[in-house]
């Protein structure tokens, strides 16, 4: 009797541990998933940068769907990376493109093709929050 009752404390605790593992790990995910969306809000905008260079003022925007346009034309690209701090795309041929963040806003634009950094300005007259 004292076998069998030692056998079903042990599957019952096993069974516990595992469940809670379980558990803690599916909370974890669905918290990051529930980020993912609060992530991308920060990018939305538009801003505008200067080439110096090439002496050119450009728009850079971004759309609630992630749709970069630059200067009014969309952008081709795949999403390589995005985090609290930098929004990273891979246009069709093969450059990155960094949006940098500084305190949770746009900053900085990095053009793997131009091989080139530009501060950003927002457009938008009124910060939000």
């Amino acid at each position: 009797m004292k076998k069998n009752w030692s056998l079903f404390l042990g599957a019952s605790l096993i069974t516990g541990i595992a469940g809670s593992l379980f558990l803690k790990k599916k909370q974890e995910r669905q918290r990051s998933d529930s980020d993912i969306p609060n992530l991308y809000k920060s990018y939305l905008g538009s801003w505008w940068f200067v080439n110096k260079q090439k002496a050119t003022q450009h728009t850079l925007t971004i759309e609630d769907d992630l749709q970069i346009t630059i200067d009014g034309k969309k952008l081709s690209y795949m999403l390589v990376e995005l985090t609290n701090k930098r929004l990273v795309a891979q246009d069709e041929y093969g450059y990155h493109l960094i949006v940098q963040c500084l305190k949770d806003k746009p900053a900085s634009l990095y053009d793997e093709a131009d091989d080139a950094t530009y501060v950003l300005e927002s457009t938008d007259s009124l910060e939000r929050p």
